[in-house]
């Protein structure tokens, strides 16, 4: 049971509702539609523009029942009578938004709730999407040619092209993120710093990225949690990513975003989705392998 709600992985249940949605009705109504009705047998008797009314009107006066609005207009949202299939994942991302953003959301008990109703459908849905998509990324990869592999290569290898631009272009975020530390939020912060490792983090440059501890050094002395709780975020980010640009044939994004994640984890098996990103990793290395390609990468 899941009784302290992470960022992570309000991160990683946002990107599988997306997921869900582009999936198609069946996988949306199997995996978050149903589990979802077995939230509650009692349905608001409140008209559900009503409550979507409230739920706006707590959202921005920041509300106490802001949660408990969350729980019923759910609720409401799936029940028989509801036809508008985009409600529950709207409103279910609108409350996994609300609970990163405040932390009271968060621990709150209709939070709780809510992630233990879902967490193992998608714990199913996301182990099927990791087989399937796995499957196709070896197909995908085995049948590109040689040009094609190079250019995967040097996807995964990093770019130097443009690396003193790239690094006034980082410099330039991390005063940003300097600056946001003596003015903004907890969660705020989180985010650009996550934004400054997607886009900076390279193997071409394997290091450029750890200038931003240096930078977050003085509120971690304030908040033990905060880098752990970014770099799982940022993992589980790259991992959806990488699936997302499986599904779109982009093999060359794919590649490159594995390589992000090589150059941020660096082999800890304790990463979020590491198992999977290890995998697919793996069988681009054989896929070099198998063609000889190695001097490629000197």
């Amino acid at each position: 049971m899941i009784t302290t709600i992470r960022s992570p992985l309000i991160d990683n249940f946002l990107r599988i509702i997306q997921s869900l949605a582009q999936r198609g009705r069946n996988a949306y109504h199997q995996y978050l539609v149903d589990p979802l009705t077995g939230w509650s047998t009692a349905v608001p008797a409140e008209p559900m523009e009503k409550l979507l009314s409230l739920l706006e009107q707590a959202r921005t006066g920041s509300g106490k029942k802001l949660p408990l609005l969350y729980k019923m207009s759910i609720i409401k949202a799936v029940a028989p009578d509801q036809f508008d299939l985009s409600l529950p994942g709207n409103l279910s991302m609108g409350f996994l938004k609300s609970m990163k953003d405040e932390q009271r959301v968060a621990l709150s008990t209709e939070a709780v709730e809510f992630v233990n109703l879902l967490r193992d459908p998608f714990k199913e849905y996301s182990d099927r999407e990791f087989i399937r998509m796995n499957r196709k990324f070896e197909e995908e990869i085995s049948s590109v040619d040689v040009v094609e592999v190079e250019k995967l290569i040097k996807a995964h290898e990093g770019e130097e092209a443009a690396s003193r631009a790239i690094d006034e272009q980082s410099e330039k975020s991390l005063a940003r993120i300097r600056d946001m530390i003596r003015t903004a939020d907890i969660p705020e912060i989180k985010r650009e710093v996550i934004v400054y490792l997607l886009k900076y983090a390279d193997p071409s440059m394997p290091n450029r990225h750890l200038a931003v501890r240096n930078v977050i050094a003085p509120l971690e002395l304030k908040n033990r949690t905060f880098m752990n709780e970014v770099m799982d975020s940022a993992a589980v980010i790259i991992y959806h990513e990488i699936l997302k640009a499986i599904k779109e044939n982009n093999m060359l994004k794919a590649v490159k975003h594995i390589g992000t994640y090589a150059v941020l984890f660096r082999g800890n098996p304790e990463t979020p989705n590491y198992r999977e990103v290890d995998s697919f990793e793996k069988k681009f290395i054989k896929l070099i392998d198998e063609r000889n390609l190695w001097d490629r990468l000197q």
